[in-house]
């Protein structure tokens, strides 16, 4: 989990979580909750402390074991040349503990990164031929679409406009 393996909640807790997976057709098991904006199903968990998991890290967790520090679970039934949807692969529902591998922060990153290279659009539609920003994120390199990017930087600037206006 954190650094440490520190738990924050009990192993009931983890088990009633656990309980409620539904199996999928297609082999996947899903949480039923909606995702939250990244795609995945998260929940709260704990007491006295209470914080939101991911659910495929608690399964991970639960039939596993503790994630070791510097690693993250990466979704093997995830193929980037079939799942084209970002944020929305139905993939990142995925909590099955055999459709999920330890790897480390830089593999999984890699991983995004030839995903966007085995794309012709990214999840807006935007063309992503000569249309792909490489950037070094602390030591990961990453690419995103120049396009996005430009309108998330002209909807920012909206919005600070229209603070302004609002608090003179």
């Amino acid at each position: 989990m954190a650094a440490g393996n520190t738990r924050w909640y009990t192993d009931a807790q983890l088990k009633k979580i656990i309980d409620r997976i539904e199996p999928q057709a297609n082999g996947c098991w899903w949480y039923p909750a909606v995702p939250g904006n990244t795609g995945y199903a998260i929940t709260r968990i704990g007491w006295p402390i209470t914080k939101g998991e991911k659910i495929y890290r608690l399964s991970w967790t639960f039939y596993k074991g503790d994630i070791p520090e510097g690693m993250t679970v990466d979704h093997l039934c995830h193929d980037p040349k079939v799942c084209k949807d970002g944020d929305a692969c139905l993939h990142r529902r995925c909590v099955n503990p055999d459709h999920l591998a330890l790897v480390s922060q830089s593999d999984n990153s890699k991983k995004t990164s030839r995903m966007l290279s085995n794309m012709t659009q990214c999840v807006n539609g935007h063309s992503l031929e000569n249309n792909i920003k490489t950037y070094k994120s602390g030591n990961q390199i990453r690419k995103t679409c120049i396009t996005c990017t430009r309108q998330q930087k002209r909807d920012s600037m909206r919005r600070t406009r229209a603070a302004k206006k609002v608090s003179a």
